[in-house]
C-alpha cells in the first residue's frame, strides 16, 4: 500500500475535526456560521472528516450526541429550553415537590444531567438533589446558536455531575455580518381577561467585521405564564370562613417577569490567535402562591423569588502548525432572595395581611479557569491534554450546618411591607399593648448530640440559658408550666420547718399537695438564684421574678445562668444563622483519538478531579467508532467508562424548615418537613457501557442504541425518625395546634440500575414533508431502598416522541405538529398516603413502602409559520394541543402563541458592495482603517445652507406600559397618613398610556451667518416628554415651544440666544432637553476641540415631579374613619364578643363629639351609639323609637350602599309572614280520594325553604324549584332601599294577589316536604300520635273544620295548596282563608320591634330595620378584607372627620433649576475617542426648605443651591456604526448630600411603631452610564436600524430632570439603576419604529414609607413608537 504523505496542515484540520469533542469541556464552546465556500474537507489516511457543522462532527464521535440547531429552535419558535429538549429521544421531563423541571437523560436522575451554558455549568441552587432546578426555565433559546445533548457517562470529558449526560448550551458569537433580529410573541390561555396578556420579545443587533473586532448584543424579556391547579382545592370540613376570603389560586410552578441583556465580542488578533469575551446578566422576579385545602386553619403560601445572574467569560484561542489552544476565565455569580409568607385572611389589597415565614438570601459564585489543547503527533494519533482550576462559594440561611456561620439581625419589613399587625402575637406578652408584627423568623439554636447526632431545637437553652455540655449549668425542674398554674401571681412555697418531721406534706401556693420532687426542684432553683443574684432582696419572691420579670423582658429580671428567663430565646428573635462553604477543584485531562484503522477511531480518555471536600476522582472512558463494510455512513459505536457526581452544599450542610406544620382539623394536623444535611455524604459513582448503529441515507437517518449504568453510593432523601419540635410545652391533647417538623436528610443508600434502548427514525416522505419517530425503553431499577419501589420513579418505562414536519418554501407556509409520550411512569408527586398527619400513626407513610401511582399520558403541540418576505415571519401556536392537564406533573394548561419574527441586515449595503465591487463596502470598516467619530463635536451651524425657510414635521405615537407591584392601597394608618403625592409610590400599580404629538418647525437662513429655526408641538402634555411615566391625556391639546433660537456664526465662534437644546456630556442622559438663555461655543476643527459655555433658566425642563421617594413628616390632618369608628363597634380585640368591651371607646369617642357640637361626627360615625342613645331614651314610645332609628339606619344604608354596594347587594332579607298563618293543601291517592291537609307545628308559616329538602328525587328536585321560586317572590336585596321605610308602600306595590301567589309556592315547599317525611315513615295522615303528622280538614262554607280520618301517607300524593289560612283563637280551632295579606305582612315586619335584636345589641328597631342594620354592620366588617385601618372609601363619603396628629408620608420634590451656568469642553484624543469635561452650577436658587420628622416635630433643612455638578464622558468609536460611550458625574452641593442621605427611626423589633428621628446626609450623589450602540436608524435610508443596550446608576440628588435618553421618563432615572435595550427600524423612508425596554431598576437608596424605610424596585418599563416624518 503506498503510504500517503503526512502534511502539517492534516494536523491542524483534524484538530479542528475530529478531536473537537475532546476540548468541548474546556471550551467556552461559542457558535460561529461558516459560510458553505469554507467547508473543509480533512483527509488522514483513513477518514474523510467534515467539519461544517456540528452534526458532521458528532457522526464521528463515539458518544451518542443529538444537536439541536438554531433552525430547530426557530421551527418551534422555542424561548425557553424546555420548550424543546423533552422532544428529544431518551430525554425526560421531572417535576419535584415544588414543581421545579429538571432534566433525566437515559433515565438518570436530573443531578445527573450537567448543564453547561458555552462550557461553563449553570449556576443555580445550592443544593443538586433535584438538579439544576428550574434552569430549563430561566435559560432562554432565542439567542442559542445550538443545543448539544450528549447522552451517556460523560464525567471523563466534563467532571462532576455527568453520569447521565450533559446538555451543552452554545450561544450565538458575534456575527461577521452586521444585522438586527427582532422577534415578539404574546401568549394566552382561555379563560384569560385580556386579550394578550403575557408577551416576550427578543432583541439581537450586531455590528459586523470592524477591523478585526465584532461585537453584538442581545436582550430578552419573557414572561413565565402561572400553571394554575386544574384541580379544586380539597374539602375539609373546616371551611368556615373561606367563601368570605378572596385567596390567590394555588400555582404549580414560579411565574412571573424574566430578562437578560448580554454582550459579546471578537477580536482576531491574526490568523492564529483570536480573543472573545461574553457579559451577560439575567434578573427574575416570580412568585407562587399554594393553598391546597379550603381549610381555615391552612394558610395560603406566598413565595417570592427574586435572582440576579451575572456571567463573564473571557477566551484565548490559538494554533500553531501541529497544535491548537484553548485559554478561558469564567466567573458566574448568581443572587437569590427567597421570601416566604403565609396568609389566614385572603388577598387584600387594603391592609397587610401577611406572615413572614422564611427568608433565605443565596450568594452563590463560582470562578474557573480552564486550559485545553491538542497537538497531532502524527497521522495516527491526536493528543488532548489540559486542566482546570473552580472555586465554588456558597453563602445562604439554609446552610446552618456548615462549619462556617455567622449570625444577622433581620426587619421584617425589609422583606414585606404588607406584613399582619396586631397588639398582641402569639406569645401574648403579658400587659404589652404595642401592635407587633406576625414574624415567624428565629434563629433556633440546634443541639448537635442528639441520638444519630441530628441536631434538635435546644428549648432549654434558649429558654434557661442552660448548656448541657457546660460544667455547672443549672437546669430547673420547675418550668414555666408548673409556674404558670402553680405559682404565678401566688406567694413562695413554704420552706419545711427545721423541726418538721418525715411526714411533712409541701403545698403549693394555693393550697394543694406538691410533689416531693417539685419541692425539691422548687428550692434547688430558688437557692440557685438567690446565689446567682446576691443584691436582689432577701424575702423577695425571686421564682416569681424570675419567670413574670424574664417574660416581660424587664431588665431587672433575676439571671440563671447568667441570663433572665428568656433572654436568650429574645436574643435569636428576628435573627439568621448564614452559612457558607467553599469548594476548589482541580482536573487534568489526557486524551487520545487514535486513527487504528481506515475505518476505525478508538477514543480513550483519563481524567482526575481533586476535590477540597471529596478528594480525588478518576474517570475514564474508551470509546470505538467503526465504519461498518466500510460505508462511512453505516457506524458503529461503543464506549465504556465511568462518572461521578458530588453532593451540593445544600445536602452536606442545609438545616431549615421547608414547610411549618399546619392544623387541618381540631386535632389533627399536617406534620412539617425539616431538612438537614449531610455532611458524611461520598459522591456517587457509575459504570456505564453502552453500544449503537446509526447511519443515513438520502431520506432517511436512524440510529439504534443499548445502554447499561451501573450507580454506587445512590444519594437518596430519607425520614431520620426524629422529629423537630418547636412547642415542646404544648401536651399531646394540644400539639395539633404547632404540631412537630419530620426531619429528613440524605444518605447514600447503595445501588441503582439502568438498563435501556434508544432508536430514532428521521425520514423525508416528500418535498414537503418530514416524520420523526423516538422511542426509549428503560428499565431503571432500585437495588437498595427497601421502602422505595423496585423501579425508580419519574422513569417511563417507554417513551415515544414523534413529530410531522411540513415546508413549502415556495410560498412560505411551514408547520410542525409533535407529541411526547410518557408510558407506564412512577409519579413522584402522587405517593400514596404521603400526608403525614400528627398524631403519628403506625401506619403513616414515613413508616411504611412508598406506593406512587404509574400514569401513561402524551401532550401534542402546533406550531404554523407564514414567511412574509426574507426578512419577515409571523407564526400561530397551540401548546399542549389538547389541553392535558396533570397537576402532580405541573402541566401548563392549553396555551396559544402568535408572534411575529424580524432579521434585517444593511440591505443598502449590500446594494453598496455590490455596485463597488468590493467586500470593504459591506463591513463596517477595512483592518487598517481607523474609524472616525461620528457627532462628538457638535455642528450648530450648518455652513452649506443657502437662504431661505425649510419647513419640517412629524407625527408620533407612544405607547408606554409600567408593570407595578399593586401593593395594598390603604393610604393611612390610626395615627399615619400617605399623602396624594406620594401615593403612587406605594401603590405601585400597573399601568399603559398611549400618547401621541404633532410636532412643526421652521428654519431660516437669515443672511450667510444667521439662522432662526422655532419647533411647536401638540400634545396631551403641557411638560417635557421625560417628566410623566404614564401621561393620562391622550390628546393634542396642549401646545408647547420646543425650540425657538437664534444662532450666529463668527469664525470659530458659533453664538445661540433662545430656547436651545443643550446636551450635557457625551450620552446626554443627565440632561438633553432645552434650556432658556444664550450660549457660546467655540470650535478648533485643527485641535478637534470644542468649548461650549451657556447660561439661562432651566425651570422649564428640569425638576423632577414623578420622583419615586418619599420622606416622612409631622402634620396634623384629618383623615378617615376605621370601621370601629364608623360603627362604634370595634372587634379588633381580644374580647371580641364582648359587646360592652366593643362599644367602650365609641361610646367614650361618640360622648367627646357630642359634647363638642361635632354633628359631622355624631351623624356619620358611631352609629351603634347613635342607634342605643334611640333606644335608651325612655321619653320615646316603642313606635317613635322605631321611626328615629329607622332614620339613622336609612342614613346609614346610604353611606355604606355607596362605599360598598356590590357587597351589599349581595345581602338579602325574605319577608316573613304574619303570624298565625298556616295552608290547607289537597293530597290525592289512586282512586280520586281527596284529603285536605294542613302543615304541622304551630300556625307560623316559616318563610324560609333553606334546609328543606326530600328522600324521594322528584320531590327533591321540585322543591329546589320552589326555593329559588319564593327567594324571588319573597326576597329582596338589602341594597335597595326601598323596603327600607316605616309605612306599608313596599308592600303595597307588592299587592294581595303577589303576596298570595308567593305565599302558596312557600306552602308548596313545605307540604311536599312533610309528606315525603310521612311517606319515608310509613306514618299516617291525620295520627294525632305522631307529631310530625299534619291533621285532614273539611271546609263548610268559608270555614275548614278537623277531621279524624286516618290513611296511610305512602298512598297519596300532593295535588295542590288550596288556601293560604288563619284561625280567629276559637276552640275547637277552625281555620279561615286568610285576607288582608299585606297588612299583616306589614304587622309582622314593620310595626313591632325585633326582640332578638333588642336582647342581644340593646336597639329598639323594627324587623326590617333590624334586618338592614345587621346586614350594614356584617358588609362594613367584612369589605375591604376586614381592613381595620382608616378606610378612604368612607372618607370619600363622609369626609375626612378625624382630627390626628402624626407621620405624613410627602413625596420628594426635587425643583427645577431656575437659572444656572455651565461649561463643556469637548476633546478628540484620536479619530476614533473623545473625551468630554463639564460643569454646571445653579446661581440665583430661591431658598428650598423640607422638613424631616423628628419625634413629634419636624426639622428644617434649606439650600439655597441646588446644582454643584461636575461630570466627565467619553465615547470610542469602535466602527462605523458602532460606538461605546460613558459618562460620569457628581452633584457637589449640600442638596445633592441631603437627598442622596435617609431618615433614621427608632424602632423596637418585631413591631410597626417607627419614630422618626430626623435626617442623616449621604455622601457626595453620583451618576455614571455605558452605553452601547450598534448600526444607524436613517429616515432617508429604509431598511437602517440601530440596536443599543446600557446600564445607569443615578443616585437621588445628583439629577435634575430632563433627561436626554429619548426613551425613559425622569421617574426611573432619579435615584435608580437599570438595564435598557432598544432599537429602531426603518421601513420606508420618513418612517421609523422602535422599542424600548428597562428592567431590574432598582433604588440606588432607600425611601420613607409608613413602616421605615426600604429599598425598592420600579416595574420594568416598556415604550414602543411610531415616527412619521413629513
Amino acid at each position: 500500500m503506498a503510504r500517503k504523505r503526512f502534511r502539517p496542515r492534516d494536523y491542524k484540520l483534524l484538530s479542528l475535526g475530529v478531536a473537537l469533542w475532546l476540548a468541548a469541556p474546556l471550551s467556552a464552546a461559542h457558535a460561529e456560521d461558516a459560510p458553505p465556500q469554507e467547508t473543509q474537507h480533512v483527509q488522514t489516511e483513513a477518514v474523510d472528516v467534515e467539519a461544517q457543522a456540528a452534526q458532521e462532527e458528532a457522526k464521528y464521535e463515539s458518544q451518542q450526541k443529538t444537536i439541536i440547531t438554531k433552525e430547530d429552535i426557530e421551527k418551534k419558535q422555542a424561548k425557553a429550553v424546555e420548550d424543546i429538549i423533552f422532544s428529544e429521544t431518551g430525554v425526560s421531563r421531572t417535576v419535584d415537590a415544588m414543581g421545579r423541571v429538571g432534566i433525566s437523560i437515559r433515565g438518570a436522575e436530573p443531578r445527573h444531567t450537567l448543564i453547561l451554558v458555552d462550557g461553563q455549568p449553570v449556576l443555580g441552587d445550592l443544593a443538586k438533589y433535584s438538579g439544576a432546578a428550574d434552569e430549563v426555565m430561566r435559560l432562554g433559546t432565542e439567542n442559542v446558536e445550538r443545543i448539544e445533548i450528549i447522552q451517556g457517562a460523560a464525567s471523563a470529558k466534563y467532571g462532576s455531575d455527568a453520569i447521565g449526560g450533559v446538555v451543552n448550551i452554545i450561544t450565538k458569537k458575534a456575527q461577521h455580518e452586521p444585522g438586527v433580529q427582532f422577534n415578539v410573541e404574546s401568549m394566552r390561555r382561555a379563560d384569560d381577561n385580556h386579550v394578550f396578556p403575557y408577551t416576550n420579545f427578543f432583541l439581537r443587533a450586531d455590528s459586523g467585521d470592524m477591523g478585526k473586532f465584532r461585537i453584538g448584543l442581545s436582550g430578552s424579556k419573557r414572561e413565565i405564564i402561572p400553571v394554575y391547579a386544574s384541580v379544586h382545592r380539597q374539602k375539609s370540613g373546616m371551611s368556615f370562613d373561606y367563601s368570605k376570603r378572596d385567596f390567590l389560586p394555588t400555582a404549580l410552578r414560579y411565574y412571573g417577569d424574566t430578562a437578560t441583556v448580554g454582550l459579546v465580542g471578537s477580536y482576531d488578533a491574526n490568523k492564529n490567535n483570536s480573543f472573545e469575551f461574553r457579559v451577560d446578566h439575567y434578573a427574575e422576579d416570580l412568585i407562587r402562591d399554594v393553598k391546597r385545602t379550603d381549610s381555615d386553619l391552612e394558610p395560603q403560601q406566598h413565595f417570592k423569588r427574586k435572582t440576579d445572574r451575572n456571567s463573564y467569560n473571557l477566551g484565548w484561542r490559538g494554533m500553531n502548525k501541529i497544535s491548537d489552544w484553548n485559554v478561558e476565565l469564567n466567573y458566574t455569580s448568581i443572587n437569590e432572595d427567597d421570601v416566604s409568607l403565609i396568609n389566614y385572611a385572603g388577598k387584600t389589597t387594603y391592609e397587610g395581611k401577611n406572615e413572614l415565614r422564611y427568608v433565605d438570601d443565596v450568594n452563590h459564585s463560582q470562578f474557573d479557569l480552564k486550559a485545553s489543547a491538542n497537538t497531532q503527533l502524527n497521522d495516527k494519533h491526536l493528543i488532548s491534554y489540559g486542566f482546570g482550576y473552580t472555586r465554588e462559594s456558597g453563602e445562604g440561611s439554609r446552610l446552618k450546618n456548615s462549619p462556617n456561620t455567622s449570625t444577622r439581625y433581620i426587619s421584617a419589613w425589609d422583606y414585606d411591607k404588607s406584613l399582619l399587625i396586631e397588639k398582641q402575637d402569639r406569645l401574648i406578652r403579658g400587659d404589652d399593648n404595642k401592635h407587633y408584627i406576625w414574624s415567624h423568623i428565629h434563629d433556633y439554636k440546634f443541639s448537635g448530640n442528639e441520638q444519630n447526632g441530628l441536631p434538635h431545637w435546644d428549648q432549654d437553652y434558649e429558654y434557661y440559658y442552660y448548656d448541657k455540655n457546660k460544667s455547672g449549668s443549672f437546669l430547673p425542674g420547675i418550668d414555666y408550666e408548673k409556674y404558670d398554674k402553680y405559682l404565678r401571681g401566688r406567694t413562695q412555697v413554704e420552706e419545711k420547718p427545721w423541726w418538721a418531721g418525715p411526714s411533712w406534706q409541701p403545698k403549693w401556693p394555693d393550697g394543694s399537695d406538691m410533689l416531693q420532687a417539685d419541692y425539691d426542684a422548687y428550692m434547688a432553683l430558688r437557692n440557685k438564684l438567690r446565689a446567682e443574684n446576691p443584691s436582689y432582696p432577701t424575702g423577695a419572691n425571686i421564682v416569681e421574678e424570675y419567670f413574670k420579670r424574664g417574660k416581660d423582658q424587664d431588665a431587672n429580671a433575676p439571671k440563671l445562668n447568667g441570663k433572665a428567663y428568656l433572654e436568650e430565646y429574645w436574643s435569636r428573635d428576628q435573627r439568621i444563622t448564614v452559612g457558607s462553604g467553599t469548594i476548589q477543584r482541580y482536573n487534568l485531562f489526557v486524551g487520545d483519538t487514535w486513527q487504528m484503522s481506515k475505518n476505525t477511531i478508538f477514543s480513550p480518555i483519563l481524567r482526575l478531579d481533586h476535590s477540597s471536600l471529596f478528594g480525588t476522582n478518576i474517570s475514564g472512558n474508551l470509546g470505538i467508532t467503526h465504519n461498518i463494510g466500510g460505508n462511512p455512513h453505516r457506524r458503529f459505536k461503543a464506549n465504556i467508562g465511568t462518572g461521578y457526581t458530588e453532593p451540593g452544599m445544600g445536602e452536606l450542610w442545609y438545616n431549615w424548615e421547608m414547610y411549618g406544620s399546619n392544623p387541618v382539623g381540631i386535632g389533627v394536623a399536617k406534620m412539617g418537613w425539616w431538612w438537614e444535611g449531610n455532611p458524611e455524604l461520598k459522591p456517587e459513582k457509575s459504570f456505564n457501557i453502552d453500544m449503537s448503529i446509526e447511519g443515513e441515507s438520502k431520506d432517511t437517518t436512524a440510529r439504534l442504541g443499548i445502554f447499561h449504568n451501573r450507580i454506587r453510593d445512590y444519594m437518596s432523601v430519607y425520614f431520620t425518625g426524629r422529629y423537630m419540635d418547636f412547642a415542646p410545652q404544648l401536651g399531646e391533647s394540644s400539639k395539633w395546634m404547632r404540631a412537630p417538623d419530620m426531619i429528613y436528610s440524605f444518605k447514600n443508600i447503595g445501588q441503582a440500575e439502568i438498563t435501556g434502548l434508544e432508536a430514532e427514525v428521521r425520514h423525508q416522505l416528500s418535498p414537503f414533508w418530514n416524520v420523526r419517530l423516538g422511542y426509549t425503553w428503560l428499565h431503571a431499577i432500585n437495588k437498595s431502598d427497601p421502602l422505595m419501589p423496585d423501579r425508580l420513579i419519574d422513569r417511563p418505562r417507554h417513551k415515544i416522541d414523534i413529530g410531522f414536519s411540513y415546508e413549502n418554501k415556495q410560498y412560505g407556509w411551514s408547520g410542525q405538529i409533535w407529541g411526547d409520550y410518557y408510558i407506564d411512569m412512577l409519579d413522584s408527586n402522587t405517593l400514596a398516603n404521603s400526608a403525614n398527619y400528627y398524631p403519628v400513626e403506625p401506619n403513616a407513610a414515613v413508616n411504611s413502602n412508598k406506593v406512587y401511582q404509574s400514569k401513561t399520558f402524551g401532550i401534542w403541540n402546533l406550531m404554523i409559520q407564514k414567511q412574509l418576505s426574507p426578512d419577515a415571519m409571523v407564526y400561530f401556536g397551540i401548546n399542549n394541543l389538547f389541553n392535558h392537564r396533570d397537576d402532580d406533573r405541573a402541566t401548563q394548561e392549553r396555551v396559544y402563541r402568535f408572534g411575529a419574527n424580524f432579521k434585517f441586515d444593511t440591505a443598502w449595503k449590500k446594494k453598496v458592495r455590490k455596485a463597488a465591487g468590493s467586500p470593504v463596502a459591506l463591513n463596517e470598516t477595512a483592518e487598517d482603517e481607523v474609524p472616525r467619530l461620528q457627532g462628538f463635536l457638535l455642528k450648530d451651524f450648518d455652513e452649506s445652507r443657502k437662504e431661505g425657510i425649510e419647513f419640517f414635521g412629524d407625527y408620533q405615537m407612544r405607547w408606554n406600559a409600567h408593570n407595578g407591584t399593586n401593593r395594598p392601597q390603604s393610604t393611612y394608618t390610626e395615627n399615619s397618613s400617605v399623602s396624594e403625592a406620594a401615593q403612587k409610590n406605594m401603590l405601585d400599580a400597573d399601568g399603559h398610556a398611549f400618547e401621541q404629538r404633532v410636532r412643526v418647525g421652521a428654519s431660516a437662513r437669515l443672511g450667510e451667518k444667521t439662522d432662526l429655526t422655532v419647533v411647536g408641538s401638540l400634545s396631551g402634555r403641557s411638560d417635557v416628554d421625560t417628566a410623566q411615566s404614564l401621561p393620562d391625556n391622550k390628546g393634542l391639546n396642549e401646545a408647547r415651544l420646543e425650540r425657538a433660537a437664534l444662532t450666529h456664526k463668527a469664525k470659530d465662534w458659533t453664538f445661540a440666544l433662545g430656547r436651545i437644546q443643550e446636551p450635557m456630556g457625551v450620552t446626554g442622559y443627565w440632561f438633553g432637553k432645552e434650556y432658556d438663555g444664550v450660549r457660546a461655543v467655540y470650535t478648533n476643527a485643527a485641535k478637534d476641540m470644542q468649548v461650549r459655555l451657556g447660561f439661562g433658566t432651566f425651570k422649564h425642563s428640569t425638576g423632577i415631579s414623578d420622583t419615586a421617594y418619599t420622606h416622612v413628616t409631622n402634620q396634623t390632618f384629618y383623615r378617615p374613619p376605621t370601621i370601629a369608628e364608623f360603627l362604634g363597634i370595634d372587634k379588633n380585640i381580644p374580647d371580641k364578643f364582648n359587646l360592652g368591651k366593643t362599644t367602650e371607646q365609641g361610646n367614650i369617642n361618640y360622648a367627646a363629639a357630642k359634647a363638642a357640637g361635632n354633628q359631622a361626627q355624631t351623624k356619620n360615625l358611631y352609629f351603634y351609639q347613635q342607634l342605643r342613645e334611640v333606644a335608651d331614651d325612655t321619653s320615646l314610645s316603642d313606635d317613635e323609637k322605631m321611626k328615629k332609628g329607622l332614620a339613622i339606619v336609612q342614613r346609614m344604608h346610604t353611606i355604606i350602599n355607596t362605599a360598598y354596594g356590590k357587597d351589599l347587594s349581595e345581602k338579602t332579607f325574605t319577608l316573613t309572614p304574619n303570624r298565625g298563618i298556616n295552608a290547607v293543601y289537597e293530597v290525592e291517592d289512586n282512586f280520586g280520594n281527596k284529603k285536605y291537609v294542613t302543615l304541622y307545628g304551630d300556625d307560623d308559616l316559616n318563610s324560609t325553604l333553606t334546609y328543606v329538602s326530600a328522600h324521594d328525587p322528584v320531590e327533591k328536585a321540585k322543591i329546589d324549584a320552589l326555593k329559588e321560586e319564593v327567594k324571588k317572590a319573597l326576597t329582596f336585596s338589602l341594597g335597595d332601599p326601598s323596603p327600607l321605610r316605616s309605612d306599608d308602600g313596599y308592600l303595597t306595590s307588592k299587592g294581595e294577589a303577589y303576596l298570595d301567589a308567593a305565599y302558596k309556592k312557600l306552602a308548596e315547599g313545605w307540604a311536599r316536604y312533610q309528606l315525603d317525611q310521612l311517606k319515608y315513615d310509613g306514618a299516617v295522615l291525620g295520627d294525632p300520635n305522631y307529631w310530625g303528622t299534619g291533621t285532614v280538614w273539611t271546609k263548610t262554607g268559608d270555614t275548614w273544620t278537623k277531621q279524624t280520618n286516618y290513611s296511610l301517607a305512602s298512598e297519596y300524593r300532593f295535588n295542590r295548596v288550596v288556601d293560604i289560612v288563619s284561625t280567629d283563637g276559637s276552640w275547637p280551632k277552625t281555620y279561615k282563608k286568610t285576607t288582608d295579606l299585606v297588612q299583616k305582612a306589614y304587622q309582622s315586619n314593620y310595626t313591632t320591634i325585633d326582640g332578638n335584636l333588642k336582647s342581644t345589641d340593646g336597639l329598639a328597631l323594627s324587623t326590617i330595620a333590624s334586618a338592614y342594620w345587621q346586614a350594614l354592620e356584617t358588609v362594613a366588617e367584612e369589605s375591604e378584607s376586614g381592613n381595620a385601618l382608616p378606610r378612604a372609601s368612607l372618607g370619600n363619603i363622609v369626609g375626612n372627620l378625624i382630627k390626628t396628629t402624626g407621620v405624613v408620608l410627602e413625596k420628594d420634590d426635587i425643583p427645577p433649576l431656575d437659572k444656572a451656568f455651565y461649561l463643556q469642553v469637548k476633546k478628540e484624543l484620536a479619530p476614533n475617542l473623545g473625551v468630554t469635561a463639564w460643569y454646571l452650577r445653579s446661581v440665583g436658587d430661591k431658598s428650598h426648605t423640607i422638613l424631616a420628622a423628628n419625634g413629634t416635630g419636624n426639622d428644617e433643612h434649606t439650600f439655597d443651591q441646588l446644582a454643584n455638578v461636575i461630570g466627565v464622558g467619553a465615547k470610542w468609536q469602535i466602527g462605523k456604526k458602532t460606538a461605546v460611550s460613558f459618562d460620569y458625574g457628581q452633584n457637589r452641593s449640600a442638596f445633592g448630600k441631603y437627598m442622596n442621605g435617609h431618615s433614621t427611626f427608632d424602632h423596637p423589633v418585631r413591631t410597626d411603631i417607627f419614630t422618626p428621628r430626623g435626617h442623616q446626609d449621604g455622601g457626595v450623589p453620583t451618576f455614571w452610564t455605558a452605553r452601547l450602540d450598534i448600526g444607524e436608524a436613517d429616515m432617508d435610508k429604509p431598511g437602517t436600524w440601530n440596536a443599543f443596550v446600557d446600564y445607569k446608576h443615578f443616585e437621588h440628588g445628583s439629577f435634575f430632570g430632563g433627561n436626554g435618553t429619548d426613551y425613559l421618563p425622569d421617574r426611573y432615572l432619579d435615584g435608580i439603576e437599570s438595564f435598557s435595550i432598544g432599537g429602531g427600524y426603518v421601513p420606508a423612508k420618513n418612517w421609523l419604529l422602535e422599542l424600548f425596554y428597562t428592567f431590574d431598576a432598582k433604588s440606588t437608596n432607600q425611601r420613607d414609607t409608613l413602616h421605615g424605610p426600604e429599598s425598592f424596585k420600579l416595574g420594568n418599563y416598556a415604550r414602543a413608537q411610531i415616527t412619521y416624518r413629513f
